[in-house]
């Protein structure tokens, strides 16, 4: 797979995006470039996966799935991948199935596709942590079977589900997210609100209903409850300020805040979140080389 980023972005560049055979990349992007991204993969020729059915929702399950299974001309079993994916009911019928049902089945054409390149858009949207493992095990078979795969994210929290090297596509073009944990603790402990901008308006928050800040695009932004505040200070000055209460560096792009944690995922070998105990769950990435000290920390609570 070969994708002009001009194409996505509309500005000049002579920057691709270029994926191998057995290779896997994760990409943020916009949300506002996503439509733009589409059309290029449509017209690279390569297998998009966006969440939407696209099925003969007069079929069930299991003949659908075998359907593909003879039209790709695939080794592997119908049984099998029912078993693999925790099917409960085969004879469900496709008009019948909710997102993550719909999310399994797309796995499931994916390993049966006959296309080389594989990509997933938004694949952790409104999904569940089962599926996820789920579609770190598919990850896994299509290296295997030698395909591509290529994981699109408009968050970039998500990006970071799929495996811990992240790239960006933004109006500037591709960049490369990096991940080297380089801050330096200078607490300081004598706050108790910090100062953010909400729209034309200079507001304070208690800084223990912080759930976490995140760095994108130069700035940095305070996530709180289903609200995201921007700040006016670094990454590193800001976890200087609120180390002493709490958070804690999980990894370059993101600090958080650890009475907010809920728990710790393992995605795959080398790839972890944060779960932040929000309605949202919000999936916040984990470097491996923080994956223990973390947990110290938050034993020592």
């Amino acid at each position: 797979m070969d994708i002009e980023i001009q194409k996505i972005t509309g500005r000049p560049s002579e920057q691709r995006l270029k994926m191998t055979d057995s290779e896997s990349l994760a990409v943020q992007i916009p949300y506002e470039l996503l439509e733009s991204f589409s059309g290029s993969l449509h017209n690279a020729g390569v297998h998009v996966f966006s969440g939407e059915p696209m099925y003969y929702k007069r079929l069930n399950l299991k003949v659908h799935i075998e359907y593909l299974r003879k039209w790709y001309n695939s080794p592997l079993k119908t049984a099998d991948l029912i078993q693999q994916f925790n099917i409960s009911d085969a004879s469900t019928s496709l008009s019948k199935l909710n997102r993550t049902e719909i999310q399994k089945l797309d796995y499931i054409h994916a390993l049966l596709s006959g296309n080389k390149d594989i990509v997933f858009i938004d694949p952790f949207l409104n999904t569940v942590n089962d599926n996820i493992h789920l579609f770190h095990k598919m990850k896994k078979q299509l290296m295997n079977q030698g395909k591509s795969l290529l994981v699109a994210a408009s968050r970039l929290e998500d990006a970071f589900i799929a495996q811990p090297d992240v790239m960006k596509i933004n109006e500037q073009g591709l960049h490369i997210v990096e991940t080297t944990d380089n801050a330096d603790d200078d607490p300081d402990g004598s706050v108790s609100k910090i100062k953010v901008k909400a729209h034309d308006k200079t507001i304070f928050v208690t800084i223990e209903d912080i759930e976490y800040l995140e760095s994108q695009e130069g700035k940095v932004y305070l996530n709180l409850g289903a609200e995201k505040f921007v700040m006016e200070s670094t990454l590193q000055s800001a976890e200087s300020q609120l180390t002493q209460h709490g958070f804690y560096r999980c990894h370059r792009s993101y600090v958080v805040n650890l009475h907010k944690v809920k728990e710790i995922i393992t995605w795959s070998k080398n790839t972890y979140s944060v779960i932040i105990d929000n309605p949202e769950k919000s999936k916040i990435p984990l470097s491996r080389a923080k994956f223990n000290e973390i947990q110290e920390k938050l034993v020592k609570l």
